[in-house]
């Protein structure tokens, strides 16, 4: 079972943006918001990928998918650096 179709660049931002607000706002259990922020990490990867795409939100889906455990302070962290990142315009966007 994998994570379907790769999402375009622009949806996997914002659910990226989504699961991040998500996390700083603690709309939800600690396990959800895990979830909800490794989920879009992992389609952001992935698009960036299918994209060519890397530096900013990218770069830091991919460092932060491989680090565990991930505690309260960690996701907050991401989350916030990745709400930074997708503000930011990708300098290697084709």
């Amino acid at each position: 079972m994998g994570l379907g179709p790769v999402d375009s660049y622009p949806a996997a931002i914002q659910q990226t943006r989504q699961a991040a607000e998500a996390v700083l706002s603690h709309a939800g259990k600690e396990s959800c918001l895990r979830g909800k922020l490794t989920n879009a990490l992992l389609k952001l990867s992935a698009s960036c990928s299918a994209a060519g795409r890397q530096g900013g939100a990218c770069e830091l889906a991919d460092r932060a998918i491989v680090v565990t455990p991930w505690s309260v302070p960690f996701m907050e962290t991401t989350s916030r650096a990745l709400l930074d990142a997708a503000e930011t315009p990708d300098s290697s966007a084709p």
